[in-house]
């Protein structure tokens, strides 16, 4: 019992330590503006500057949040562009919500678009992997029973990639017509 308590105790420090964005050089040597900068441009949300003081905190570092969320002004306004909108949709990344109300709007209509392309191959590529492992089990099926009722299993699956493919072409001719 006293090797797990000594064990936890050396483990939870460095499990919090792992989830710092900044280390003792980074908080030292920080151009805030600059990281502030790439903290928008990553879609970062404008509170995401507390975790840096929590951060910088631990080595008695202080933080320059004004100079922080200037950065994050320029930075925030090139990610939620509606061209970037649409890529970050399309690759099924988070969006944290971030965006400032008088550019959401042309940025969350692109992402709409893009995320429902990304959702649809997401379904396509799922079917697709029911499908092989169907196909699997057919011919690795002891006896025509079994057979036939994976048989049966495929064609529906067969008829749902169908629809899947139909609703990603969809998706993706829509996101060709986006007029940014």
């Amino acid at each position: 019992m006293r090797l797990s308590a000594a064990i936890w105790f050396l483990a939870v420090p460095l499990a919090l330590s792992a989830c710092a964005t900044l280390n003792e050089a980074e908080c030292q040597t920080a151009n805030w503006r600059d990281l502030g900068q790439r903290n928008g441009q990553e879609g970062r949300a404008s509170s995401y500057v507390v975790e840096h003081e929590k951060a910088c905190q631990r080595y008695g570092t202080p933080v320059d949040a004004a100079s922080w969320r200037a950065g994050w002004e320029v930075g925030i306004r090139q990610y939620c562009r509606p061209q970037n909108g649409l890529i970050v949709g399309t690759e099924g990344k988070y969006y944290a919500q971030s965006c400032p109300a008088d550019v959401a709007p042309g940025f969350l209509r692109t992402y709409a678009i893009g995320k429902r392309v990304y959702d649809a191959r997401q379904e396509r590529d799922r079917v697709r992997a029911e499908i092989d492992s169907l196909t699997g089990e057919i011919a690795e099926a002891g006896d025509s029973e079994e057979r036939a009722r994976l048989a049966t299993q495929l064609s529906f699956k067969q008829n749902e990639l169908f629809r899947a493919q139909r609703r990603l072409r969809d998706a993706e001719i829509e996101a060709d017509r986006v007029v940014f």
